[in-house]
């Protein structure tokens, strides 16, 4: 068996595997309208002031629903990117057939550090919230959301590996996430918060991705097209845990202990921290150079019952990822850290 510190999927609790493996329902009855009005009850907890929608897929999905919703083909849209899933909502962006301009940073770097060059008139900006690839949280979203309601445009949100053990306020128009990383439950739901229906476009789009269809049938607490049933029983069970029995802010202080051990731990053996700035560092996924092949890393932990995953972007063949969401203990990370340490000091 092997634990997974990994940027998502992530381990799951017992007690969620076991809230997911059931008798999927029928989706239009009456016991799935009290599940849906469940989820989205408690969804509205995390979200709150926006209208939030599940509808089946990944993080990638829920983003490219998000872009094919709130752009319409011909828009500017401001993209900065400080990483692998900055230039992939660019490219979802561009799909759609709106004009990008991409601003670059550096690795490691956050977009917060770029603010300034954002003040652009466009229709959009569309900015990831948590960079995955690089460990790096862009925690500016009020001043860019300013920026861009001053020039008089919306702010979409790409926070599929963030919200909510990375906070986000009601500034951002739009947020787009998934189940299965910091929400603590099984791959298979996207999940769209908007602040106005108002703004979603009346350009054609897939009608399995029309946010409007879903508003329709959400008055109803249905959904238009079979929903990811298993994946809401563990979703309402992973929604108790979070919002009842830990509490939001709580949740947010013990990501912040773990990334704190590791970042301490593995500093003095050569695992150089990826953020730039302490202060930007993910609480949801670490992010280091190694001293060692990141394949001989990720080798051995795996040998020792760990899973973690190696680097992403321009820095993907010197870095490694270490994820601390889902149910890993400090207990795992000290363990983790104490291999790393035996791992480096045996390399000549």
């Amino acid at each position: 068996m092997v634990k997974y510190l990994t940027p998502g999927p992530v381990q799951l609790p017992p007690r969620i595997i076991e809230a997911y493996a059931k008798q999927p329902m029928f989706h239009r009855g009456k016991e799935f309208s009290e599940l849906y009005s469940d989820v989205i009850n408690q969804l509205g907890r995390i979200f709150r002031g926006y209208t939030v929608s599940v509808l089946p897929g990944t993080g990638t999905f829920a983003v490219d629903v998000m872009v094919y919703n709130f752009i319409k083909p011909g828009d500017e849209v401001i993209v900065p990117i400080n990483g692998e899933f900055g230039e992939r909502l660019a490219q979802s962006v561009e799909s759609r057939g709106a004009v990008v301009k991409r601003i670059y940073t550096e690795p490691g770097e956050s977009i917060c550090d770029h603010v300034k060059e954002l003040n652009v008139k466009a229709k959009a900006i569309a900015m990831i919230h948590n960079e995955t690839s690089m460990g790096v949280a862009n925690r500016c979203i009020s001043e860019v959301a300013k920026v861009i309601h001053d020039n008089g445009g919306i702010l979409l949100i790409d926070s599929v590996s963030g919200v909510p053990a990375e906070p986000l306020n009601n500034d951002a128009d739009v947020i787009a996430t998934a189940t299965h990383k910091a929400l603590l439950a099984p791959p298979g739901g996207s999940i769209i918060a908007f602040k106005d229906p108002g703004l979603i476009v009346s350009y054609p789009k897939p009608p399995s991705m029309d946010l409007g269809n879903y508003l329709k049938y959400s008055a109803r607490l249905e959904t238009p097209y079979t929903p990811p049933i298993n994946v809401l029983y563990a979703l309402r069970e992973s929604l108790r845990y979070i919002l009842d029995e830990v509490g939001l802010e709580k949740y947010v202080a013990i990501h912040d202990e773990k990334i704190r051990l590791l970042y301490d731990e593995l500093n003095d053996v050569g695992f150089k921290p990826v953020p730039v700035n302490p202060n930007d560092r993910s609480r949801t996924v670490t992010a280091f150079y190694s001293p060692v092949n990141p394949a001989k890393v990720i080798d051995y932990l795996r040998q020792n019952g760990y899973v973690i995953s190696g680097g992403m972007w321009r820095i993907r063949e010197r870095s490694i990822r270490i994820g601390v969401m889902g149910d890993v203990t400090l207990d795992d990370l000290r363990k983790v850290a104490t291999l790393l340490k035996k791992l480096t000091a045996n390399q000549p």
